[in-house]
């Protein structure tokens, strides 16, 4: 529960003013409960006095009726009051674990897949702010109801009134038991739940490939498997919780029972009076709905913690900030980039991705990168843009290491084009201009890399909307509009990853031409196709995350090698 008590402190405690006040509306409602039924046994007990007893019955009559009416508006405020703040945590948590999400690097998310990811930001922040709202205000009226309504029901009979509460308490006592069983399988539901709608997201997100591949009915029987575990598990918590009910219920009739079988003949015997007694027994059925309530707020408590936990599990690490607490300037001009030594390994993998690499990048040149897949190409430019940070010592920036400098700085300073051009589900435009560069150069930015003419084809222009994934659009479309958004920021430091493998030949040829016109940028270009690298000054050739050859593009294609080879291949083919 130590985790629970975290949350109430940094969560609840600055919306204290609204509890308060709450509780205050509270103790009126139940103080006014609480009342009800001694005006009702005072009217009951003015039966008996005849006609002299009439205008008693009256008042009372008009007394229970006026804080009927008096109850409904006090209730309605103190909801008001702590659902409000309920609300406001749960705004408050949204945005925290986004904020921290977009804040940690993908060596961190990549522990949990998306559907898990979208399952915490969604599900467990709504059992959070029912914690924050419903529970805390079930919480507090329980406790006031029981002070209250114990304190009515002692002035009554304090032997009915201990005699009553033994069987609550035990009730009470075993409604517990069920719900240590239940933290248990409300864990195991989250989790199944995650599950669930990870393989939802992924399959709507690949609905296309599905259908080309007919493979609906694998995903369905694996959907089938994944909801079969989610509703056993749920079955299971719904038996559970429907264990812990009829234990207080049966707390509640116990008493009834007692009451009839010691109150009346208490009443009987002049003990205490028959409108008493008939108090007392409102009294108690008053208090058995809070008792009853608690069930279902401890159980969500214990579901709170749960998700209190997955939360946590986001939102406490720090983002790995090896620049922090004192970070270098990333540069503001072209800089001189090496690499010492590079060897890297991906988090739980057993083998380095890369080994031993060592170059030197001038000012202002450009870096070309050929190999086969999976000789750890893109993962060269991981380690530069610090999607995943390189070993200390490995990677320096005029001469200053990688890791110390301001991280934010560096992506600025940097531009990184991915080989997987993924698009929001956005218009072109707002793809375009996503981490607010300048929109005056969107439109040279657009002529630069060929895409007039598909723009102007289509209904809306740059306002066209691409799609989930910019599935809208063609593969080649996609690359260049990538392109673009990469272009259209200011960087010195540009970093491309095979980004012209969906073009054609002639489209090629017209984006190498405007990547030269862009000046005298540092420059990792990755591609597959010679022709893309011929102008680089510098040409590393990977193979199994080694370096085993380099130069510019005429000593390559006139030494034996995969490069050669390649250049021969792609030649014969463009002839």
């Amino acid at each position: 529960m130590g985790i629970v008590w975290r949350f109430v402190r940094k969560h609840m405690t600055p919306y204290l003013h609204w509890y308060a006040a709450g509780t205050v509306l509270l103790a009126i409602t139940n103080w006014i409960s609480t009342t009800i039924p001694l005006y009702l046994a005072q009217g009951i007990d003015a039966l008996s006095k005849g006609p002299q007893g009439q205008q008693e019955i009256v008042d009372c009559a008009i007394a229970v009726a006026s804080m009927g009416a008096l109850v409904i508006v006090v209730r309605t405020g103190s909801r008001l009051l702590f659902f409000t703040p309920g609300r406001l945590v749960e705004a408050r948590m949204r945005t925290d674990l986004f904020t921290r999400i977009l804040a940690q690097q993908p060596t961190f998310l990549s522990q949990w897949p998306t559907g898990d990811l979208v399952s915490r930001a969604s599900s467990d922040v709504t059992i959070v702010r029912l914690l924050a709202g419903f529970a805390s205000l079930g919480v507090v009226n329980t406790v006031v109801a029981l002070a209250l309504g114990g304190i009515q029901m002692y002035r009554i009979s304090p032997t009915l009134t201990w005699m009553v509460a033994i069987p609550l308490a035990l009730g009470f006592v075993t409604a517990l038991g069920f719900i240590n069983r239940l933290f248990v399988v409300v864990r195991r539901i989250q989790v199944q739940t995650a599950t669930l709608s990870d393989h939802i997201l992924s399959s709507y997100q690949g609905v296309g490939t599905l259908h080309a591949f007919r493979a609906e009915s694998c995903f369905q029987s694996r959907f089938e498997t994944h909801n079969e575990a989610y509703l056993k598990s749920t079955l299971e918590r719904a038996r559970i919780r429907i264990g812990i009910g009829p234990v207080l219920a049966f707390a509640a009739s116990f008493n009834v029972f007692l009451l009839l079988y010691v109150g009346g003949p208490m009443a009987i015997a002049g003990e205490i009076s028959i409108g008493q007694l008939v108090a007392f027994t409102t009294l108690v059925a008053y208090l058995t709905g809070p008792l009853r309530g608690m069930s279902f707020i401890l159980s969500l408590v214990k579901r709170a913690q749960a998700s209190l936990e997955r939360i946590e599990a986001i939102t406490v690490p720090t983002p790995e900030r090896p620049d922090l607490p004192d970070p270098k300037a990333a540069p503001r001009v072209p800089p001189s980039i090496e690499f010492r030594s590079l060897t890297f390994t991906y988090p739980g993998a057993q083998e380095p991705v890369l080994k031993d690499i060592t170059a030197t990048l001038a000012p202002g040149s450009t870096l070309g990168i050929f190999g086969p897949t999976g000789s750890g190409k893109s993962t060269l430019l991981a380690c530069l843009s610090r999607l995943y940070n390189p070993p200390r010592g490995t990677v320096w920036v005029n001469g200053d290491d990688l890791l110390d400098v301001d991280l934010d700085d560096w992506r600025i300073a940097s531009t990184l084009v991915p080989q997987k051009a993924f698009l929001f589900s956005e218009s072109i435009r707002d793809n375009l201009l996503v981490g607010n560069p300048d929109p005056s150069l969107l439109e040279q930015t657009v002529s630069l890399v060929s895409l007039h003419p598909d723009i102007d084809a289509m209904p809306d222009g740059l306002d066209t909307m691409v799609g989930e994934a910019g599935l809208r659009l063609s593969g080649g479309q996609r690359q260049r509009v990538a392109l673009a958004r990469g272009l259209t920021r200011q960087h010195v430091v540009l970093l491309l990853d095979d980004v012209l493998s969906s073009v054609d030949h002639t489209t090629e040829l017209e984006l190498l031409k405007t990547l030269r016109s862009q000046g005298r940028i540092t420059t990792l270009l990755v591609a597959h196709r010679i022709s893309a690298l011929q102008h680089a000054d510098q040409i590393l050739v990977l193979e199994e995350g080694r370096v085993v050859a380099r130069g510019t593009h005429e000593t390559l294609i006139n030494q034996p090698g995969s490069y050669a080879d390649a250049w021969r291949r792609q030649t014969d083919s463009h002839r």
